[in-house]
């Protein structure tokens, strides 16, 4: 689905990424494990477009995804790619429906079937009940299903998840690691996920280290643990 190539990202004098290539495979769960600094949030962050990598290429389902001029960059990102933050990053004013829509919305749906859309989601995670819930009358858990369905609305081939229960408790982390699993089991959602959580990594089809900037490791679970 997606292939890096020789990406290499710089911040003034600071080489973060060095000439890093990978392969991201449809319908697997990969995890990105490594001590902080290692580079994973920017990578994550440049295969997700959200960043550009000073050399190197991205190539997504065969487009070069930095060919593309901004406005079309947002639009693929938009209709293509979902991500769930560390800390949610759910708009407060907003209930858990508004929010969940509002990707949908953008991406030029109109009212009524956004609002259906992020009903049903919102529904399947076991939000049903927090649907006109704003934020702040959430917990830390609800918060980030909430999350997940805004990052579903709009069917994206990919979701990257950066640290996604880095903010949980065990019980909550536990219930965001089943959820996932699921959508990969009956959606065959695709996520990357970058995490320092041994049991969220332990979920995952794919595992890739790394340390400097640089992948140290692959490793691909043995796939009779998933069936």
């Amino acid at each position: 689905m997606i292939e890096i190539r020789n990406v290499t990202k710089r911040y003034g004098s600071l080489t973060v990424l060095h000439d890093i290539s990978l392969t991201i495979p449809e319908g697997e769960i990969m995890a990105i494990v490594g001590p902080s600094g290692a580079g994973k949030t920017t990578l994550l962050q440049i295969a997700g477009s959200l960043d550009r990598p000073d050399s190197g290429s991205v190539f997504f389902d065969n487009t070069d995804i930095f060919s593309l001029k901004d406005r079309k960059l947002s639009e693929f990102r938009n209709r293509n790619i979902g991500f769930v933050f560390q800390f949610h990053q759910l708009l407060p004013e907003f209930s858990a429906l508004e929010n969940v829509a509002m990707p949908a919305l953008i991406a030029g749906d109109n009212k009524k079937t956004a609002f259906e859309k992020a009903r049903k989601l919102l529904d399947d995670l076991g939000l049903a009940a927090r649907a006109d819930h704003k934020p702040a009358q959430m917990s830390g858990g609800e918060k980030q299903r909430t999350a997940i369905a805004r990052a579903l609305i709009n069917s994206p081939k990919i979701v990257f998840a950066d640290e996604p229960t880095g903010s949980l408790d065990s019980r909550n982390r536990d219930e965001i690691q089943d959820i996932l699993s699921g959508l990969r089991d009956t959606l065959h959602q695709t996520f990357v996920i970058v995490t320092h959580d041994p049991c969220m990594a332990s979920i995952a089809d794919r595992t890739v280290a790394m340390a400097d900037g640089r992948i140290t490791s692959e490793t691909i679970a043995d796939m009779k643990n998933f069936i």
